[in-house]
């Protein structure tokens, strides 16, 4: 048996356990509302289950059904390295170059609005130093 359905069978079993002392116990007012109110928080566990488990990717949450692959092409899938020199890569070597920077210096604030500024000016300048070395 699954975890899941174990589970799903404690909560089921719990709910009903509930509503026979809800049938069977004359109860004041207080502890049916109580009880009620452990019925619903019961069902809603037993609603959120679906997304507290992580899925395999061929199952769909909602419907709880395998879902069918599209296709199996090769062109969708990317073949060819990724460029470790790109511009984005640049930047975030850069990036954290400043913040590393800039954590150290006692004096920056680093949750003030200004710090991004700062990180920018930064990256900026050793932008321009890269660009004139490269010239």
């Amino acid at each position: 048996m699954s975890t899941k359905r174990k589970v799903y069978t404690f909560y089921i079993i719990a709910i009903l356990v509930m509503v026979l002392v809800l049938m069977l116990f004359d109860l004041n007012i207080m502890a049916k509302a109580i009880v009620g109110q452990m019925i619903v928080f019961c069902i809603f566990v037993m609603r959120s289950i679906q997304t507290a488990y992580q899925l395999p990717d061929d199952i769909d949450p909602d419907t709880m059904l395998s879902i069918e692959p599209h296709g199996k092409s090769t062109a969708a899938m990317p073949t060819e390295k990724s460029d470790h020199n790109s511009n984005v890569d640049l930047y975030l070597r850069l990036l954290i170059e400043a913040d590393e920077e800039l954590a150290k210096d006692p004096t920056i604030d680093q949750m003030s609005p200004s710090y991004n500024i700062q990180l920018n000016s930064r990256i900026a300048e050793r932008l321009e130093s890269l660009d004139k070395d490269k010239k």
